[in-house]
């Protein structure tokens, strides 16, 4: 059975999954019966839902007049009218999706649990997956054997130098690189896939996609084939990589786990950790205009950058609630939504923020503003819509065909 993360209180991985074999005997069943009836979610294509929009949902992005949104099960739905009926896409997997980004109307990704990624080249209304776990396994093996081998050259290289603090350095890198090694082997052996938990893509060609323990993959042919690109990261420690922005053409910035903070100033070639003033987990980050970045995650702790990431600076959220996910609005106003009904609004480019009240005080994974300037939020109650002041508006749901 696949291992699944729970990375913090974040919507994004805090399902948790019951194992075939406690269900089994749960039940009483015989575990030779329970395998033959199961069948790897990677492979089964999400069911038609009627209740789709009010399930778990962990990502909403705007594609030209449509809204997207994508959640657990394998749900991919759409709406074409500001939220109010939602339609149900053929997606080819029920294994839960974390997050969805769009290069252009008609072409965009998805990702999710077990390292999958899905593409679609209709505006959202089919995917086919391109990438899953399986893959992933392979390629961070093969990564972590050329670390190693690089690691042993250094390590021999300094060992005679006498220099105590470059062959200090030189171990420890030795150390990490047989770690992730035996990590890798175990991974592939035991076919133990990991979550992918967002992405980004600078067009149709050439995007990321990130996760936890530090995966990192790129790809400059629109998804048909990928390479890891972790070893282009400072994160020795392999941290949860969970939300990534852009932040200009050439810049980036990736926010994750232990206040890791990393930012790119040459499209995502070459990564630096940049000093963080929290050593909690950030669950995701927004790029406003004036070069500003907001950070944001666990019990209501809030970040702002004005120099790309070199210092930080703490926002008084008057909130202990864990922040998931944010919006902005014309690059000046930011909105983070997150656990407990927790609502802000940033404005002057994040400097000043206040606290709304949403009436559902359910958790919210993300949020992004309608061109009507209402607010369609997704998370454990599947779609919720917000009028600027925080009221719950009712979602006029017709019907979800698959």
């Amino acid at each position: 059975m696949r291992t699944l993360l729970s990375v913090g209180t974040a919507l994004k991985t805090a399902i948790r999954f019951i194992s075939s074999s406690v269900l089994v005997a749960a039940l009483g069943l015989p575990a030779m019966q329970a395998t033959a009836q199961w069948q790897d979610p990677l492979n089964v294509p999400a069911i038609p839902s009627l209740i789709a929009h009010k399930s778990l949902l962990l990502d909403v992005t705007v594609v030209g007049d449509r809204y997207v949104a994508v959640g657990a099960r394998g749900h991919i739905i759409f709406s074409d009218d500001e939220g109010r009926t939602w339609t149900q896409a053929n997606v080819p997997t029920t294994t839960t999706l974390t997050a969805v980004y769009f290069a252009s109307e008609s072409t965009g990704w998805v990702v999710g649990h077990d390292a999958i990624v899905l593409k679609t080249q209709d505006g959202g209304q089919t995917w086919v997956k391109q990438f899953d776990g399986f893959i992933a396994n392979e390629m961070v093996l093969e990564a972590a054997k050329k670390d190693l081998a690089l690691k042993e050259e250094q390590f021999e290289k300094v060992s005679e130098s006498g220099d105590d603090d470059l062959i200090y350095e030189a171990e420890s890198a030795l150390e990490n690189a047989t770690f992730t090694l035996e990590d890798a082997e175990i991974d592939f052996e035991d076919r133990s896939t990991k979550p992918l938990l967002d992405l980004w893509f600078k067009n149709d060609k050439e995007g990321f996609v990130i996760g936890a323990y530090g995966m990192l993959f790129k790809t400059v042919d629109g998804g048909e084939s990928w390479e890891t690109w972790s070893s282009n990261v400072e994160n020795p420690d392999r941290f949860h990589l969970n939300s990534i922005a852009k932040i200009d053409d050439q810049r980036l910035i990736i926010a994750g786990e232990a206040g890791t903070i990393l930012t790119s100033n040459n499209s995502g070639n070459t990564w630096e950790k940049m000093e963080s003033p929290y050593d909690g987990s950030f669950f995701g980050v927004v790029a406003l205009t004036n070069n500003v970045q907001l950070a944001f995650g666990l019990r209501g702790n809030l970040v702002r950058s004005s120099d790309y990431g070199q210092s930080w600076e703490f926002i008084d959220t008057h909130t202990k609630q864990t922040l998931l996910g944010g919006t902005d609005h014309l690059g000046l106003t930011a909105y983070v939504v997150g656990s407990g009904g927790a609502f802000l609004k940033g404005i002057a480019a994040g400097t000043k923020w206040e606290s709304k009240t949403r009436s559902a005080r359910d958790n919210a994974a993300t949020i992004v503003e309608t061109k009507s300037g209402e607010f369609i939020l997704v998370g454990e109650g599947g779609v919720k819509i917000l009028d600027n002041t925080g009221a719950l508006l009712p979602v006029k749901v017709k019907t979800i065909e698959g």
